[in-house]
């Protein structure tokens, strides 16, 4: 038993693409010894860091049961329950944390037992007033049990760009860094029966390294690529000429810095870029949504400026949309009065002075990562990535309707 635990935590703090045998050693442990607290816990652990964290649940509740003076095991049963949106359990569970290891967790991870507390108390007011929308994967022709995310829409809705961690024929390394598997940018087109075939974007937008789908201007030909750059990250923009797509070219200093930039979009006019970075000047705290003029003069992205702590908080933002009118933003936030993890909030420009986000409601958002939201022009379909028990594995791509309800799927 001991050699296969010791083999199955080597595995499973590798990560990644090791994960599924990580996961098979655990369940031959606790096959082996099922009321066995610690070999449950490992179990539960490996789940919550694996591509379907909702499954840690029955084995971090079967670990509390056989011994529940463990350390900080109330807290990682709080959090499986948060992410099965079993609020009022969650809150006990976090509670009991709290009044076992006051007044404060030496951990930080394990010190924000109030700020989960707040999450499911938002979580369970939400849940309890759902948004007039229908949420669906877009299944296994798109998701794959990799991560995929970052979708983008054109205009007409006909095609989609997503960013996916899948190997694919031209890039099959693993990050020795992550343990996964190097992004790349596929698309999709629409058909009279759905979604087709989903193609890889070739040579030169996709490389060797990662190459993630961040942003499209509004005629769908400019599109914004995440890449490495230096153990960081860094913008670059790639236009769409005779069918095919330029070299990706990095944008300017005045975005790009020693930090890391994770995501960009244009206004429809041109006239701003909007972006996430965690820059250390002028920072409100993680990373932050930032824009920067257009200088027709020089013809480049002028000096950035925050958007201000009524969008930004101490907590990351990532994820920025901005909406056809120019004024309203869509953004991903840890902060504010998400549910768990990354939520989606939308704020308008008026005046001048950006508006308190507004949380965009279950079952958009869920208790678990939701992010890079995008709309068709229209606004009457939504897109983003989100990891959920009915997905495929890891972040899939999800549809939103609105105005849709149940019954008219």
């Amino acid at each position: 038993m001991q050699d296969l635990l010791k083999q199955a935590d080597k595995l499973s703090q590798m990560g990644g693409v090791q994960h599924v045998q990580a996961e098979t050693l655990y369940e031959e442990a606790v096959a082996l010894a099922p009321d066995d607290a610690l070999v449950n816990l490992r179990m539960g652990l490996c789940q919550l860091n694996g591509p379907m964290r909702h499954k840690a649940l029955p084995y971090l509740t079967r670990s509390r049961d056989l011994d529940p003076q463990q350390p900080r095991i109330h807290f990682l049963v709080g959090y499986a329950l948060q992410l099965n949106a079993d609020w009022d359990k969650a809150i006990a569970s976090f509670e009991h944390h709290r009044g076992v290891h006051s007044p404060q967790d030496p951990d930080p991870l394990y010190a924000q037992a109030d700020r989960h507390i707040r999450e499911c108390r938002n979580g369970k007011s939400i849940m309890a007033a759902p948004t007039d929308v229908v949420v669906r994967d877009l299944g296994a022709g798109i998701n794959s049990s990799s991560s995929d995310h970052g979708p983008l829409i054109s205009a007409d809705g006909s095609t989609l760009l997503f960013t996916s961690r899948r190997p694919s024929p031209t890039n099959g390394k693993v990050n020795k860094a992550t343990g996964e598997y190097f992004e790349d940018i596929y698309s999709t087109t629409r058909k009279d029966a759905g979604w087709g075939a989903v193609e890889l974007l070739p040579n030169p937008v996709n490389t060797a390294g990662n190459d993630a789908s961040v942003g499209l201007s509004a005629d769908g030909r400019t599109l914004m690529v995440y890449r490495d750059v230096d153990g960081s990250g860094d913008l670059f923009e790639t236009r769409q000429r005779t069918g095919n797509w330029t070299e990706p070219r990095a944008l300017g200093p005045t975005v790009n810095t020693p930090g890391h930039e994770s995501a960009a979009w244009p206004s429809a006019d041109g006239r701003w870029l909007y972006f996430v970075s965690d820059r250390a000047a002028d920072n409100v705290g993680g990373q932050d949504i930032f824009r920067a003029p257009w200088i027709e003069a020089t013809t480049s992205w002028g000096p950035a400026e925050n958007l201000g702590p009524t969008v930004n908080t101490r907590f990351d933002e990532d994820g920025i949309y901005v909406g056809p009118d120019g004024g309203t933003i869509y953004f991903s936030s840890k902060g504010h009065n998400t549910i768990g993890g990354y939520d989606i909030f939308r704020s308008r420009l008026v005046n001048g002075q950006w508006t308190t986000p507004e949380n965009l409601g279950w079952p958009i958002n869920s208790p678990d990562d939701d992010l890079f939201f995008v709309l068709t022009a229209d606004g009457t379909k939504g897109y983003f990535s989100s990891l959920r028990a009915d997905g495929q594995g890891e972040d899939d791509v999800y549809e939103v309707v609105f105005g849709a309800r149940e019954g008219s799927r």
